[in-house]
């Protein structure tokens, strides 16, 4: 049936090519504005879903108190910084600020003056020196926490909450817009925000990507002119192309953002997707050296490749469909989007390169393409006759090593490190990085800890006194807390250093300036803030910080205590990405089990070909751990691309393997042809996509430099095992089974 079938569908396109090609021009230019459609996302929503209770917890939190604060950094003596002019320009901030509502609030020293005495001092000049410097001509002690040095003021602007990537990074750039125009005298402003960070990830990502992939492109170019020798050898690069053009184009159509992860759906769909059309063009070049025409060459070459490489096809989209149980959306939106990009190289592989190659060849002369084919495929074979020759002779000792090195790999997995920190995985030369940490060497700090208090009156005496034993407790046990900044901290302050009675500290709260009890309490006393500001420390360490405050919490009955704020979302991605990531490999490797066990029916052939997959997975962690390449959001998902490419490569040579079989060859002989044959096809994808992939190595973008490192190396893993161990291992199989049929 499968076989009608195949011949029926090769006749078709026989028959028809000028009508795929067609299409396919169509296609390609309806591709062209979805590609235009397609937006960046880079933040945290693309890295923690929204569903996630750390996410809902930080919209009440941020619909409260407001989003992650801006930072004007002023730099210059603190005479020229307070200067009337400056003061001026000040005010008119607060201004733009007040009437825009994309802010909460602004605190800068003029508004802290302000919200402390509770009178405008601008229009009377002696009034603001008096206030600005105490006696002794010391600087006021209120405007101290703004005033880190004597060279350094700060203005803290605090956005509204829940804006998304794209508008937080407009209102940061109004900001600097706004000083541009307006420059203080003698002082400069430097605006250092998160928009602003990841907006330079964005922008980093997307140069760093677009230059490597055109590296890569000439070098598997020049691959494929030394490695494919066959008429039109560049063809399957230009398919693949336009493969990318209609999956791109697509996830513009269908609102898939591009974030770290689809990034990388492009130089991933380049390395598998060419596989299947250089296997249907080797086939194609290998039957055109048997066949009388052209036409009968693309027959035979399509009724034969096609149900093999189609379940090649089924068991990478199964692995891949997988991903999206994971919990992390960019990590979903990868996994769609490479298996319809599979589907669709597999498609352009089939229908339009056959198309284009049988009106390419069809009034030459066969003879002559049979010489040019002989020629051509010659010196490889014979490479690959003995390769498999040892691989299959040498069987038992091969499977020790691999078994050896997986079960080393299955224990260095464990010890991997994890990297998810922006900072650490970006160029660490760029501007916004650079601003950050100057502003983080200034003030000292690295950031606040946030946590979201809720109950039915948070502004209870339990309820404080219960809140700065918490920030009491964690100041001493951790030295890393810097200070902490509570509705506790406020009321105990006013009140002595005690938690007064209720009467008191409501009226303690009704008399706070609203630019401080805004800050830590809303004005139904549902919801608290409590911030533990904390010195710089790696996001490992942040993700074990928060985890042990959670525990030394121990909230009064009826409290709950959330972790919120942007250090939270970044520690929660330790788990998300890379927290599942055996799962899904496991579950991966199990759909794809379940594919080849459906296609071949026969138990011990699929575990034949899954086992080594899962080998190489191993190897690669061994791998990694041995090179010191940490587990990042896009290494966390290489053991699917291993999947991919291993699960391609096995089944192609398998399918050949049964086929040699059907007609009457034994199985030594059977598979020997099989790497001879295929192998070549094989080992040109993957040069080609080793080609294309080691040029991310030179990458100044951590993250796709090790990426770039990780795949290469997994990719190679793949190719050696494909060639080595799964071949001895089918050849033992089938020659025990055919032994006791003997019997």
């Amino acid at each position: 049936m499968a076989i009608r079938v195949s011949e029926a569908l090769a006749r078709f396109i026989e028959r028809h090519p000028v009508w795929f090609i067609t299409l396919a021009i169509i296609i390609s230019a309806a591709a062209v504005p979805g590609i235009s459609l397609l937006e960046t996302e880079t933040g945290f929503s693309a890295l923690v879903s929204s569903d996630a209770d750390i996410s809902m917890d930080n919209s009440r939190y941020e619909s409260a108190f407001g989003g992650e604060p801006f930072t004007v950094l002023l730099t210059g003596q603190t005479a020229d910084i307070l200067s009337p002019e400056n003061l001026m320009v000040m005010a008119e901030l607060e201004q733009y600020v007040t009437a825009d509502e994309r802010y909460c609030c602004l605190q800068s020293p003029l508004t802290l003056l302000e919200a402390v005495t509770g009178q405008s001092y601008l229009q009377n000049p002696q009034a603001i020196t008096a206030a600005l410097y105490a006696d002794g001509g010391q600087l006021n002690p209120l405007l101290q926490p703004l005033f880190p040095d004597d060279g350094h003021a700060l203005i803290m602007l605090i956005p509204a909450g829940n804006l998304n990537d794209s508008e937080a990074l407009e209102a940061s750039r109004y900001v600097e817009e706004f000083f541009l125009s307006n420059p203080l005298e003698g002082t400069t402003a430097i605006v250092v925000s998160d928009a602003g960070l990841i907006n330079a990830i964005t922008v980093s990502i997307g140069r760093n990507i677009a230059i490597l992939l055109g590296l890569s492109l000439i070098v598997m170019t020049v691959v494929l002119l030394l490695f494919f020798r066959v008429r039109w050898r560049l063809l399957s690069l230009a398919m693949v192309g336009i493969s990318a053009l209609w999956t791109f184009g697509l996830m513009g159509y269908l609102s898939v953002p591009m974030s770290m992860a689809t990034m990388a759906v492009l130089p991933i769909l380049i390395g598998l997707g060419i596989d299947f059309s250089i296997q249907f063009h080797n086939r194609y070049q290998e039957e055109i050296t048997r066949c009388g025409s052209v036409s009968r060459a693309i027959v035979v070459s399509i009724s034969r490749m096609f149900p093999v490489v189609g379940v090649a096809l089924l068991a990478t989209i199964a692995g891949f469909i997988t991903l999206y149980i994971s919990e992390v959306p960019m990590i979903r939106d990868f996994g769609i989007m490479l298996a319809a990009g599979i589907v669709i190289s597999y498609l352009v592989g089939l229908f339009l390169l056959h198309s284009i190659v049988y009106l390419a060849d069809r009034r030459t002369p066969v003879e002559r393409l049979k010489i040019k084919s002989q020629a051509a495929s010659g010196h490889i074979e014979r490479f690959l006759e003995r390769l498999g020759g040892l691989a299959v002779h040498h069987t038992g000792w091969v499977t020790a090593i691999a078994l050896a090195f997986a079960v080393a790999g299955g224990i260095a997995d464990g010890y991997l490190a994890t990297n998810t920190d922006y900072e650490e995985l970006m160029p660490q030369d760029e501007p916004a990085l650079v601003e950050l940490r100057h502003l983080r060497e200034i003030t000292g700090s690295g950031g606040q800890l946030r946590f979201l208090i809720e109950t039915d009156d948070v502004a209870t005496p339990e309820v404080l006194a219960w809140m700065a034993e918490w920030e009491q407790q964690a100041t001493i046990r951790y030295s890393e807390i810097l200070y902490t900044n509570s509705p506790a901290m406020l009321v105990s302050q006013a009140a002595g250093g005690t938690i007064p009675d209720k009467p008191q500290i409501d009226a303690i709260l009704a008399g706070t300036p609203e630019l401080f009890r805004s800050r830590v309490i809303t004005d139904e006393k549902t919801m608290a803030s409590l911030e533990f500001t904390i010195s710089y420390i790696s996001l490992e360490q942040v993700h074990d910080l928060i985890r042990e405050l959670e525990d030394m919490a121990s909230p009064p009955q009826g409290v709950k205590v959330s972790s919120v704020g942007t250090m939270a979302m970044g520690a929660q991605t330790i788990d998300a990405v890379t927290g599942s990531r055996m799962l899904l490999n496991m579950l991966c490797l199990g759909a794809v089990l379940l594919i080849i066990l459906a296609a071949y029916r026969r138990p011990v052939t699929a575990l034949l070909i899954v086992v080594p997959v899962g080998v190489v997975i191993a190897w690669s962690s061994l791998d990694m751990f041995l090179i010191g390449i940490p587990l990042n959001p896009l290494t966390a998902i290489l053991g699917v691309l291993i999947i991919g490419i291993g699960t391609e490569f096995m089944v192609v040579i398998n399918g050949r393997y049964e086929e040699e079989k059907s007609q009457g060859v034994e199985p030594r002989e059977a598979m020997i042809t099989a790497i001879a044959k295929t192998g070549r096809a094989i080992m040109a994808t993957a040069l080609t996509t080793l080609g294309g992939f080691g040029v991310l190595i030179a990458s100044d973008f951590v993250m796709i430099r090790d990426f770039g490192i990780a795949t290469v190396l997994g990719v190679l893993l793949c190719l050696v095992v494909t060639l080595t161990v799964m071949p001895g291992l089918m050849v033992w199989y089938d020659k025990i089974r055919w032994r006791h049929r003997g019997d």
